[in-house]
């Protein structure tokens, strides 16, 4: 029996001109442009071709992902897709939720520019660093920030030998040299804006709250396999796991493998890059992976869901 689960890519996975190709072959996209023309205060598409570096700040970079992620999803909708789960990384995490029509549109491009805003302005205020350790088990890592005490922390369990660790730029340097000495494969910095996923964010999390407590959410019309946990979510916990999330370690391991202990046999995975797809083929060699990134991947996908029966 096979089950197919989609993949939302996340922060990091931006570049110039990302998503921008969906429009060519699904007009109807302008809409959603335009609206996000509205919302953010700028011209999206603009920003999104633009090589004077905006793309990566924070406070763009965001909701620009969140907005390329969902020119892909709107379009893989043309095809009568029939996904029985969804899981987003990081940021990816509100496309998962748009998927799931738990917000609408207009409510997560606000919930997400609110989110990007609140990280960029607490990276000034309580600055910090992230960095990929390579070759190393999760436990090896979790003991090592843990020696190293406050101000290290595991960020992201990508794959069962890479770990994000997130923290005070000291703290950073001092990690990827213990790495090292461990055996990593390798230890570097990652060109982001902040200590995201870790307690450095606290503040940041505690504001998201106030903001996110009015609004209401509708009821999930897939499960959603959270990053906080790794397990589906509980809808009277989301606005709680939101929250923690902006502070808390991405247990994307354990969502793949609770997902492919519920049956799940294939993976799409949806946005800029194609960085998911290959952290699920490490997770697990055995999954089917496949990724809708450009429109010139459209058919490929189509032919690929269609050989597994996941069109209608």
């Amino acid at each position: 029996m096979k089950k197919l689960a989609l993949v939302f890519a996340g922060q990091g996975s931006q570049y110039i001109g990302m998503g921008l190709d969906f429009i060519d072959i699904n007009p109807s996209l302008k809409t959603l442009m335009a609206k996000a023309d509205q919302t953010l205060g700028y011209q999206t598409k603009e920003v999104i071709q633009s090589e004077d570096g905006r793309i990566n700040q924070t406070k763009f970079t965001q909701p620009l992902v969140f907005l390329s992620t969902l020119f892909a999803y709107e379009t893989l909708k043309t095809l009568k897709v029939k996904p029985e789960a969804v899981l987003g990384f990081s940021l990816g995490e509100y496309a998962a939720f748009y998927a799931a029509g738990l917000f609408s549109f207009d409510q997560l491009l606000d919930i997400v520019k609110v989110r990007a805003t609140l990280m960029d302005e607490q990276s000034k205020k309580n600055p910090g660093q992230m960095a990929a350790i390579l070759g190393l088990s999760s436990h090896d890592i979790d003991m090592m920030c843990h020696e190293l005490g406050d101000g290290i922390y595991p960020a992201n369990y990508n794959s069962p030998v890479q770990t994000v660790i997130s923290g005070y730029e000291d703290k950073i340097d001092l990690a990827i040299l213990k790495a090292k000495e461990l055996g990593a494969k390798r230890a570097m910095k990652l060109n982001v804006s902040g200590a995201f996923h870790s307690p450095l964010m606290k503040d940041a999390a505690l504001l998201f709250k106030d903001y996110i407590d009015p609004i209401d959410a509708l009821k999930a019309i897939y499960p959603v396999y959270l990053n906080t946990t790794g397990k589906v979510l509980i809808k009277d916990q989301l606005k709680n796991e939101m929250v923690k999330q902006i502070y808390s370690p991405v247990r994307f391991v354990d969502a793949i493998m609770n997902m492919k202990n519920q049956g799940f046999t294939h993976f799409l995975e949806i946005g800029p890059g194609t960085v998911l797809s290959g952290l699920i083929k490490k997770i697990d060699s055995d999954l089917d992976v496949f990724h809708l990134e450009k429109a010139s991947d459209l058919d490929e996908v189509k032919g690929w869901l269609e050989n597994h029966g996941f069109i209608e």
